[in-house]
């Protein structure tokens, strides 16, 4: 087993099709991809017909997901929150007083599993993880391959799930379970 250590800001960014943000591509798997958008301005969302989505807050003051149909609104304005949405469902991304960078987890909508799950130290991780990313504080955490010390935007990735130990808990992370 090989955990990948990433640091955010090392990630190459691809602009979207519409101008409006960037994504940097974790990794992408026959049944889930990982990714972190960056959206600077209000923009339509890309269509992901047939997917489940998952996003998680890492940096900014949040954003509003808009949907077109008039439905209500879903809002992701804290760290360590977590919105769903389905990945054809048209929506409008404004963000809450400046840019924001959220985490993207999208899977098949007809499979279960892969899961976006905030973590505190009142929650740490007890299943198998496929990623670990934090957002705020400091982590010191061990696998059985090494050690980590983890600053905020660090991510730790499998392509098969690990176990993760925390020796000394930030505030707030992620981990696909």
């Amino acid at each position: 087993m090989s955990i990948r250590h990433i640091r955010l800001h090392t990630m190459p960014a691809s602009p979207w099709k519409n101008g409006a943000g960037t994504t940097r591509l974790l990794t992408e798997q026959p049944e889930w991809r990982l990714s972190v958008a960056s959206i600077t301005r209000s923009s339509p969302f890309s269509s992901f017909a047939g997917l489940f989505r998952q996003m998680g807050l890492l940096t900014g003051n949040g954003v509003r997901l808009l949907p077109v149909s008039g439905a209500p609104p879903l809002l992701l304005d804290q760290p360590g929150g977590v919105i769903q949405f389905s990945g054809d469902l048209p929506l409008t991304g404004v963000p809450l007083d400046g840019p924001v960078e959220v985490l993207n987890l999208m899977r098949p909508a007809n499979r279960t599993g892969p899961d976006l799950t905030a973590i505190t130290p009142e929650n740490l991780p007890s299943d198998g993880l496929l990623s670990f990313i934090a957002v705020e504080g400091h982590w010191d955490v061990t696998t059985e391959e090494q050690h980590y010390t983890l600053a905020p935007g660090d991510i730790l990735l499998s392509e098969v799930p690990f176990e993760l130990t925390v020796l000394k808990a930030g505030q707030i992370a992620y981990a696909v379970t």
